[in-house]
């Protein structure tokens, strides 16, 4: 009976050691992943941001290049109105016709 007494008061030390060292593990492991979230939502803030950017850059092309080809189709039908206007007309009716017709459907 003694030497499991003896065994006890050998062993209780370590064991409040080990317990000890468990506990700073658990919160080593939880500052982890408090640092891994917090690392991908900087990386996930960042992107957005990139990708925000990106899109704007797009949609200003994009309107520019609307502009351009509005302006264009603008100047191409007053030519065709000054050099050849009953023909403008004529494409201008059967482009009507047949846009009706396909909005009916």
């Amino acid at each position: 009976m003694a030497a499991a007494t003896d065994f006890a008061r050998n062993t209780s030390p370590h064991i409040e050691n080990v317990q000890d060292d468990l506990k700073a593990l658990k919160n080593d492991v939880g500052k982890l992943a408090q640092q891994v979230v917090n690392l991908a939502s900087d990386k996930s803030n960042e992107a957005i941001r990139r990708a925000k950017k990106q899109i704007g850059e797009t949609a200003g092309e994009a309107t520019e290049a609307v502009r351009e080809v509005r302006d264009t189709f603008a100047d191409a039908v007053e030519e065709s109105l000054s050099a050849r206007p009953y023909t403008t007309l004529a494409l201008a009716v059967g482009l009507g016709f047949i846009l009706g017709a396909a909005w009916r459907r």
